[in-house]
């Protein structure tokens, strides 16, 4: 057995041990961020905005410029605190115009189907294949389901078929598709970048929406 004095000593230098391993990873994804998003910013023409580092790790960096003729950008941010902090990833699109028009879009699974059973709205745009994959919620039901084209329908289903399973809304004057995770992730950070062609898409529908008086 260790004598008594040794013991505190031990765990003093396991915990650091444990915080040293637990930056260095921390540098490493972050240094793998960075990277992909300059590859990111440098793929769609678009510039990188770095910030300064704050106790030695510098915050995501964002993503922005023009595409299509229209603002976009990439960033992330996050939502609740402690144990229930969940971590986002997202492409936005603004919309010039169009205003008080809100769309949603859910992935069909166990949690929507309860919702939906509960009484949340889902529209149906009377596609055999999108409509058992979304969930549509709006403002407007009969412009939501116009909106949603034959072509992005299909390339919101292609995509959901590669692993996009995030959220979808137009609302506030953008257009965004947000998933749980990090830009570390380049198979993330790869579908963002196509996710980026349907929110263009939305944003220019969105754009000639007018409320019916």
């Amino acid at each position: 057995m260790l004598p008594q004095a040794l013991i505190p000593i031990g765990f003093i230098a396991f915990t650091i041990g444990v915080v040293a391993l637990a930056v260095t990873l921390g540098r490493r994804q972050q240094r793998k961020v960075i990277e992909q998003l300059a590859a990111l910013a440098a793929r769609l023409s678009l510039e990188i905005h770095r910030q300064p580092a704050r106790f030695g790790f510098e915050p995501t960096p964002t993503v922005d410029g023009r595409h299509r003729n229209r603002g976009v950008r990439f960033f992330s941010y996050t939502t609740g605190s402690g144990k229930n902090r969940t971590n986002w990833i997202a492409a936005a699109a603004a919309v010039n115009g169009g205003a008080g028009f809100s769309l949603e879009l859910y992935p069909e699974n166990f949690v929507t189907r309860i919702a939906t059973a509960l009484g949340m709205q889902d529209i149906k745009v009377n596609d055999p294949a999108f409509d058992p994959a979304f969930i549509v919620r709006s403002n407007d039901p009969a412009y939501a389901a116009a909106a949603l084209l034959p072509e992005i329908r299909a390339r919101l289903l292609e995509e959901r078929q590669r692993g996009a399973h995030g959220h979808l809304s137009v609302k506030d004057g953008e257009v965004r598709y947000a998933e749980i995770g990090s830009f570390a992730e380049q198979a993330r950070v790869d579908r963002l970048a196509r996710m980026l062609e349907p929110v263009c898409d939305l944003a220019e529908v969105a754009e000639v929406y007018r409320r019916s008086p």
